[in-house]
């Protein structure tokens, strides 16, 4: 596969935002949304202050740096990417690509969607998302 990249403004409210593989997430949180022991969205103390992204499955969520509109770039690899040397914040994490084609989406906090495109992305296996 070669890479797969989409560009797009959205609000960061609360200052983050999600990228969903939506139906088994659903799944997942349908079984687990009150579950005492995990951080709501994967946002862990580590995850709040050092990396500024949090993990559950089949949803990563992105800190950003302010709660307002942010412009945002989203590469899916085939292979490990090279490092970025003018990066000054770097952080991976995997969405799992247990079906052939995953419908991935860019969701604001309280729900929303990338501007008002309601769309989703398409991709092909397995794939690293890379935040710069």
């Amino acid at each position: 596969m070669a890479d797969a990249s989409l560009k797009f403004l959205i609000d960061a409210d609360h200052g983050q935002f999600y990228v969903q593989d939506l139906e088994p997430y659903d799944a997942w949180m349908a079984e687990h949304a009150m579950d005492p022991d995990l951080p709501p969205a994967g946002w862990t103390d580590e995850a709040v202050h050092v990396h500024r992204i949090g993990v559950e499955p089949h949803s990563i969520s992105i800190g950003t740096a302010r709660d307002d509109m942010v412009e945002s770039l989203i590469t899916v690899h085939a292979t490990a990417p090279m490092t970025e040397p003018t990066a000054e914040h770097i952080v991976e994490a995997d969405l799992d690509a247990d079906r052939p084609t995953r419908r991935v989406q860019p969701r604001s906090s309280p729900g929303g969607r990338a501007g008002h495109d309601r769309s989703r992305w398409a991709v092909a296996g397995p794939g690293l998302l890379r935040s710069l």
